[in-house]
């Protein structure tokens, strides 16, 4: 009878998604993945970038002998609140236009989206890859969405400069704020969220507790000093000064710098027909990727399996 040997209804795969990415990069240069755009891509689904991924496992496919290096955003509170007071920000500003305009102003796949840093700006994001016969890959634009627009501030904050246009810059996780080509011009091309976030706080107290300077002498302190030597006095002066400052420096932030990027993974391959070299996972915060080749000449692919569960059919969680 037809339709009989079937799996039972209670195993039903109820969300049927391509959670395992190939992506084809060039030999030589930095690279950037955003898993976000490579989901919805190949899943036909919106995905948000805003969110954190986690990758089960990573493989690279190279013939040739080197190594490729993986780096991600610091997984931090650092990260996680600078990210957020920029979604904030975002999304105020965009309210702005709540009022003049009627419903329906946003597109359907508005979206808070971020680079990594200001190499992932110029470098942009790599595509993911489907294959043909004898494993060649699909032409390198097949996957690519029809619209992946990293946000933009419009800022009310110009520079006088007499153009009649308001500023507008991109944002990125890593590095400091730069400016545009042309140095006449005041104008941002892209402002770091973590170093905006650095410089938005007010820092820590040093020599926290600072007690006063005639406290050693202090009569009753002294009740119980009943060495020559001044016992009690070197006791106070030990816990006066040391580690009365924070353990790290009060005065940078980890992704102030653009040499700021979370080393994940370190995959060799040796040349020889079909080598595949493999690390274990690791988190990625809003699915940035950055993939660094050292002595990698030729094409290479990277492949991520990534965890899966409720978030259309893979594991993520909310910043």
């Amino acid at each position: 009878m037809a339709g009989a040997n079937l799996p039972a209804k209670k195993y039903k795969k109820t969300s049927p998604t391509v959670s395992r990415l190939s992506f084809e990069f060039d030999g030589g240069s930095t690279q950037f993945i955003d898993i976000a755009m490579a989901l919805s891509a190949i899943n036909r689904k919106f995905y948000r970038q805003g969110v954190y991924y986690y990758v089960n496992s990573v493989e690279i496919y190279n013939d040739e002998t080197g190594v490729v290096d993986l780096h991600t955003v610091p997984d931090n509170w650092v990260t996680k609140n600078a990210w957020n007071r920029g979604f904030t920000l975002f999304q105020k500003m965009n309210a702005l236009a709540g009022s003049p305009l009627t419903s329906g102003q946003r597109g359907a796949y508005h979206d808070f989206k971020v680079y990594m840093n200001a190499t992932h700006m110029n470098a942009g994001s790599t595509p993911p890859n489907l294959y043909t016969i004898n494993g060649g890959p699909a032409a390198a634009q097949a996957y690519s969405p029809d619209d992946w627009d990293y946000s933009q501030f419009v800022s009310a904050d110009d520079d006088q400069d007499n153009t009649a246009n308001a500023d507008e810059f991109y944002v990125h996780m890593l590095g400091t704020h730069y400016s545009l080509a042309d140095t006449s011009s005041d104008d941002w091309e892209s402002v770091g969220l973590i170093k905006s976030y650095a410089e938005s706080r007010a820092t820590v107290q040093d020599d926290s507790p600072e007690l006063a300077t005639q406290a050693i002498t202090d009569p009753l302190v002294n009740v119980f000093d009943f060495s020559s030597e001044e016992q009690m006095n070197d006791i106070v002066e030990n816990l006066q000064n040391t580690n009365d400052s924070p353990p790290y420096d009060r005065d940078a932030y980890t992704g102030e710098l653009s040499k700021s990027m979370q080393h994940v993974a370190r995959i060799g391959t040796e040349q020889g027909v079909g080598r595949i070299g493999r690390a274990s996972g690791f988190c990625a915060p809003f699915g940035l990727i950055c993939v660094d080749p050292h002595g990698v000449e030729t094409a290479f692919r990277v492949v991520l399996n990534l965890a899966q569960g409720t978030y259309h059919g893979v594991y993520a969680e909310r910043a």
